[in-house]
């Protein structure tokens, strides 16, 4: 799902973490003033994660984190020089451009929240691991089969009111069932 994130919104952001950070090259925070000064070209911006999967993208860290203090990847080629970076974003301001910030706690951040889009060049959930996987489907299925459960065992009462022999075995079968495929499901690992 694409939210578009409005232009006061970005520009909030921007100018909190101007206020707030420091970036590793200063170059990279001049970038972000212009981006914040421009509305054209901030219109275009997009705030993301793993950049570097996007055809034109920019990544900037903060004093006091880890990795790269800047980058800057166009078309796959990866270059560090914000200068460059600088010059590509003010001759093409009508393409998009999508920068990740590195800094301490974003996801503790609700400015930072407020911008982020997903990365149409990166779907996280593609990346989610097979163990993961394996995990949400037994958990599913538990809680697919304890539904079935009290559904069956709400019948079984109602057999049990109206008298109805026929029903209630039946029920009960559907039940024995139900339960030795919880039981199954409990003995499966990864859970």
């Amino acid at each position: 799902m694409n939210i578009k994130v409005s232009l006061e919104a970005k520009k909030e952001f921007l100018g909190w973490f101007l206020d707030r950070h420091q970036l590793k090259q200063r170059e990279a925070m001049w970038i972000l003033n212009y981006l914040l000064n421009h509305d054209i070209v901030l219109n275009k911006v997009h705030f993301v994660e793993t950049v570097e999967t996007t055809p034109r993208g920019m990544l900037m860290s903060t004093i006091g984190t880890d990795g790269e203090s800047f980058s800057f990847y166009k078309d796959g080629i990866l270059f560090n020089d914000p200068e460059q970076a600088f010059h590509e974003v003010r001759l093409n301001w009508h393409e998009d451009i999508y920068v990740e910030l590195i800094f301490r706690d974003p996801w503790k951040t609700s400015q930072y929240l407020a911008v982020l889009e997903d990365n149409p060049y990166h779907k996280w959930n593609d990346f989610i691991s097979v163990e993961l996987e394996n995990e949400v489907k037994h958990a599913l299925n538990t809680l697919t089969l304890n539904h079935k459960k009290q559904q069956v065992m709400q019948q079984i009462d109602q057999a049990l009111e109206t008298d109805d022999r026929d029903q209630f075995l039946q029920l009960s079968n559907e039940l024995k069932e139900i339960e030795e495929d919880l039981l199954k499901e409990q003995k499966k690992p990864n859970h």
